[in-house]
């Protein structure tokens, strides 16, 4: 009897320091599943100074910011196709966030010029994980851009076809494949 009141002591106690939510009597079960998956890392090196390449990726690319949201969550979806439309030209992608990783390198006593752009293409985005809600890991791309050791840049990324392609579905992998030539038009016209 001690014992009972106890357990039920504790999930009383368990309930409330969870704010009160219910504690189910049984745990529930997992099921987990792995798949190795092989990515092409590409890497890019062009003797373009980095500056210039990140002036002109800045001004290529415009912005996936706020207002794209606001239309969304004010569902409307006719005003928000028209303005991507937009966005997205002339390359087919927008940046989503700009993370300055060359910057964090103080905090191991170094320094580098170097930025991972999160940048990508929303409404192919929403095409692939309408068929696969896992495609959604993998968008938006991340393209890493930094100053190599001969004042040239260095552009890194893992190709989309084969990001995406572990889906083995055939419309994602079309789409995935436009990504790839898109983003590899992108890099030379940046570079040029």
């Amino acid at each position: 009897m001690v014992s009972r009141l106890s357990s039920v002591a504790a999930a009383l106690y368990a309930s409330l320091a969870l704010g009160g939510a219910a504690v189910a009597a049984t745990p529930q079960e997992l099921q987990v599943s792995n798949t190795s998956v092989v990515m092409d890392h590409v890497i890019i090196e062009t003797s373009t100074r980095y500056q210039l390449v990140t002036t002109r990726l800045n001004a290529e690319l415009k912005r996936f910011d706020a207002s794209y949201r606001k239309l969304l969550e004010e569902d409307k979806l006719v005003e928000l196709h028209a303005k991507l439309r937009q966005g997205l030209e002339p390359d087919g992608f927008m940046i989503h966030f700009v993370a300055e990783q060359g910057g964090l390198l103080a905090l191991e006593g170094g320094h580098q010029q170097g930025n991972v752009y999160y940048h990508g293409n929303v409404v192919a985005a929403a095409q692939m994980t309408k068929l696969n809600f896992g495609a959604a890991l993998y968008a938006p791309l991340r393209l890493s851009v930094y100053e190599n050791a001969h004042s040239g840049t260095t552009f890194e990324y893992d190709k989309p076809s084969t990001q995406f392609g572990q889906f083995h579905n055939a419309d994602i992998d079309k789409v995935a494949q436009s990504l790839d030539e898109h983003l590899l038009r992108l890099i030379k016209k940046v570079s040029a």
